[in-house]
């Protein structure tokens, strides 16, 4: 039982040192050629750096679409000789309704001074425009904007009800768009990690074939001729998805800035949010995966042709 033991633990220390030296080997392989490698690692970055952009980029506007949502409002306008104390009652009707959560009137004068900015006709002389008193009037965010608005229609003393939703059905519509095209660049830039990972360790063979004929000559066997490169595999692809990683935060750094400054212009305030860490440990993990399968296509298609 103990010369067992003894002898799982000696193949375990054998295997522990074979894969110790196929590390070592890959890494040094790596070191001794750092342009070929840096490049490498550059072209999977960009190839990774657009899916996981467009997706931050998603998350962002998702984020934006849901504090758009929470802000809607109904436009309601009385007819036009409604005055101000039946404007007020109006409003305090509404403001009972279940799923109104405020009123807020809004008088000719202020809707004048507001249309007049807005439109630049503060600078002239319009005269005497009739306008009616508006309501403003702030939905529960779970009930039917329409559904609302045909109500608001049929009160009493109102004129006119706008909503505009074309907006939030367009935002709606480019999300939906986006989402599709975030999953299908990443498909579509998986394909090309594994089409570089793959044409680099042909390479990387091809200049080392000598080597490799010496080593299944001396009776190598083909899986041990393999792990080294499957190993430069894995690093190319971690350091393509950290790069990648690092880039779409330098982005966001750069955007941060600018996103304000915009949001101030409305008078809101604006928060890119980064990628979570558990993306990076998905990256991590799909683009090592990757980069070992494309080395294990290479190295297998050409040990055959080397040693068939």
């Amino acid at each position: 039982m103990s010369r067992m033991s003894g002898a799982n633990r000696g193949d375990l220390r054998a295997w522990a040192r074979r894969h110790g030296y196929s590390l070592l080997s890959s890494v040094g392989t790596l070191i001794r050629n750092p342009i070929t490698s840096a490049l490498t690692i550059s072209v999977l970055a960009i190839a990774l750096t657009l899916p996981l952009g467009l997706n931050t980029a998603l998350v962002n506007l998702e984020a934006v679409h849901d504090n758009l949502d929470r802000l809607d409002s109904i436009s309601v306008f009385l007819d036009v000789d409604v005055d101000e104390g039946g404007a007020r009652r109006a409003g305090s009707r509404l403001s009972n309704w279940r799923n109104i959560l405020a009123v807020d009137p809004v008088s000719p004068d202020a809707g004048m001074r507001e249309l007049a900015g807005a439109s630049g006709l503060d600078r002239f002389d319009v005269g005497d425009v009739p306008l009616p008193w508006v309501l403003e009037v702030t939905p529960n965010s779970s009930v039917d904007i329409a559904e609302l608005a045909q109500r608001l229609r049929r009160a009493q003393q109102v004129d006119m009800v706008i909503v505009d939703l074309d907006w939030v059905r367009r935002l709606d519509a480019i999300l939906g768009v986006f989402s599709r095209l975030v999953v299908l660049l990443a498909v579509l830039f998986a394909a090309s990690v594994l089409f570089v990972i793959s044409n680099n360790i042909r390479t990387e063979i091809q200049r080392r074939r000598e080597e490799i004929e010496i080593l299944a000559l001396v009776g190598a066997t083909p899986g041990y001729i393999r792990r080294p490169f499957l190993y430069s595999g894995l690093w190319m692809g971690l350091g393509g998805a950290l790069l990648a990683w690092l880039a779409v935060h330098a982005g966001l750094w750069m955007l941060t800035g600018p996103v304000e400054s915009l949001a101030a212009t409305y008078g809101a305030s604006a928060e890119l949010v980064a990628p979570p860490l558990e993306m990076l440990a998905g990256m991590l993990a799909g683009s090592g995966a990757l980069g070992i399968f494309g080395a294990w296509i290479a190295v297998s298609r050409q040990l055959a042709r080397i040693n068939p």
